[in-house]
């Protein structure tokens, strides 16, 4: 399979198409006027992207993978709709909503559009589209490369003659996603969606497997993105409130990376809400922070399990400018790579273990005034191995290291000292995402897995808490299974906000004025449940826990 970068270019689309094809780039994406996604064979030179005068900044894609996993605990689940109380309100003012005339995005894998759930009673789908990345059974979506889309239409066909041939869900948490936030409820009316006459836009992402561990599937950023400017074109197709659920995670980070998803200025418009799960990293030992000053040096240990291959992304802060080496188990040590004035790769190999190695040195990150490095190690070897950070030029001296999701690595790589805070997955860090923690309906507490924020001090990016632990869901075949995370917090946030803009539009004139994320995220703030032994915001909740009634309340009482 090819492998993808995203590109940041400037001038005219024509002159840059002329230099990609000189250099033999002919698959790429235009996403927007600034963001490109190529894709190239495996043996393609990095270094060509120095000689094309257009392109101003790159980067490989990287890896995200599910904030959503699969419980097996239908005996101590719950529906959707008990976890908000909505089933159990008595007022008609919070019932009767049911998310008619707003339209979900989903971006995971797949939807069993066959299931009863997803059918609405006069036999029409709940999807208007659906675009299976992976799918060769039409054709791919109007300026996309792969895949194939399909419209209600075909659809509506499909199910009229119980076709199961153009998609499926083999996984099962995009259709767990889709049955929390809409199902019809016809298969169980106890697990009815929150919003069942909300309708669906579905992109099924491509899978790549074997990236760190043997058998395990991750997804690729650069696909996500293609996925997002698919849903842009939908949108303005169709002129209806649209809500993207990010039930994806990428890495985790502190600063702001939300360059790539700024670059989609329709993203800020009127009618697009973003909601994202924070992630599913609050316990997984991912993550590093120091402090290192000038000329000092500092070791960290990190443990590495039957991974066959690994990445460490080390973020400084401000102008900091670090040095960074790893040392392997058998104490071989690699090139310390310093502060180079433009964007450099140095590889090389532990002969010791067979590990190849590149450090690759990015100053200033676009979009920021900070440092990014990336290790890579391939064919690495399982011990204890030690990343090196040197202070070269330093005014603040915090910094942050972050391993991969753990779903996507062995459960016995992890940093020796590790910190639970900053852990937000990065498109939760961008400010117009409503990004969503897991709260613990259960035992009435946050959810352990659930990523917390960093300080709040300077920014507060976990923005609210929702029930995301065992909520009984839509899964393959026709089943039900239990699924908690993250994921399943936006989901049900997701469902929530298409109750509420139905609302907004149903009460005001200029109901266009609130349907942002920005004024959505505020009127959840203000309706959140908070527990007065805390103090709000915070690292681990945000502003408090969903409260569909309070935030109705408050929106009525602005509108």
């Amino acid at each position: 399979m090819p492998i993808s970068y995203n590109l940041i270019y400037t001038g005219r689309r024509e002159t840059l198409i002329d230099d990609f094809l000189k250099n033999n780039i002919t698959q790429y994406i235009f996403l927007n006027d600034l963001l490109i996604v190529i894709y190239v064979d495996e043996d393609f030179d990095e270094d060509l992207f120095n000689h094309i005068a257009q392109v101003v900044w790159w980067e490989k894609s990287y890896s995200m993978s599910s904030l959503i996993e699969i419980t097996d605990n239908i005996v101590q689940g719950e529906g959707a709709l008990q976890t908000i109380n909505i089933s159990y309100t008595g007022s008609t003012l919070y019932t009767n909503l049911d998310g008619e005339g707003v339209v979900i995005a989903l971006i995971d894998s797949g939807i069993d559009y066959l299931n009863q759930d997803f059918i609405n009673e006069d036999g029409s789908s709940k999807i208007l589209y659906l675009w299976d990345q992976e799918s060769n059974y039409g054709s791919p979506p109007e300026g996309f490369l792969f895949g194939s889309e399909f419209t209600r239409e075909q659809i509506n066909d499909a199910i009229s003659s119980s076709n199961q041939n153009l998609s499926s869900d083999q996984i099962g948490t995009g259709t767990a996603a889709a049955g929390i936030m809409v199902s019809e409820g016809k298969n169980n009316p106890s697990y009815r969606g929150i919003a069942p006459k909300a309708e669906l836009i579905v992109v099924k992402l491509r899978t790549y497997r074997d990236l760190f561990r043997e058998g395990v599937i991750n997804y690729k950023n650069t696909d996500f993105l293609v996925a997002i400017a698919y849903i842009i074109q939908k949108f303005k197709q169709i002129l209806r409130p649209v809500i993207i659920n990010f039930t994806l995670g990428t890495m985790s980070g502190r600063e702001n990376d939300h360059t790539l998803l700024n670059t989609f200025r329709e993203l800020k418009q009127s009618g697009f809400i973003l909601v994202s799960g924070a992630g599913n990293q609050g316990n997984t030992d991912i993550h590093y922070s120091g402090n290192v000053s000038n000329g000092e040096s500092l070791d960290i240990a990190f443990q590495v399990g039957d991974d066959k291959n690994l990445n460490i992304v080390i973020e400084g802060t401000e102008v900091d400018k670090l040095g960074v080496a790893v040392i392997s188990p058998l104490g071989e040590i690699s090139t310390t790579v310093f502060y180079s004035p433009s964007f450099k790769k140095y590889t090389g190999r532990f002969n010791l273990e067979n590990v190849d190695y590149s450090i690759s040195y990015n100053y200033p990150l676009i979009g920021t005034s900070s440092l990014q490095v990336i290790v890579n190690l391939e064919n690495i070897y399982s011990g204890i191995w030690t990343l090196r950070i040197i202070g070269e030029d330093v005014i603040n001296g915090e910094f942050n290291a972050y391993l991969p999701n753990k779903n996507l690595i062995s459960k016995d790589t992890r940093f020796i000292d590790s910190d639970s805070r900053a852990t937000i997955t990065r498109y939760g860090l961008m400010r117009e995402v409503i990004t969503v923690g897991t709260y613990n309906t259960k035992y009435n507490s946050i959810w352990i897995g659930s990523s917390k924020a960093p300080d709040v001090i300077r920014d507060s990016i976990l923005d609210i808490v929702a029930p995301g632990v065992d909520v009984i869901s839509n899964y393959l075949d026709n089943t039900f299974n239990t699924f908690t995370g993250t994921g399943v917090s936006s989901s049900i946030v997701c469902a929530v906000i298409s109750l509420l803009i139905e609302f907004i539009i149903d009460q005001s004139e200029l109901y266009r004025l609130s349907i942002y994320s920005e004024p959505i995220k505020t009127y959840l703030m203000l309706g959140a449940t908070q527990k007065g032994i805390y103090s709000y915001p915070n690292i681990s909740y945000g502003y408090g826990v969903l409260n569909y009634e309070n935030t109705l309340d408050r929106i009525s009482e602005n509108l």
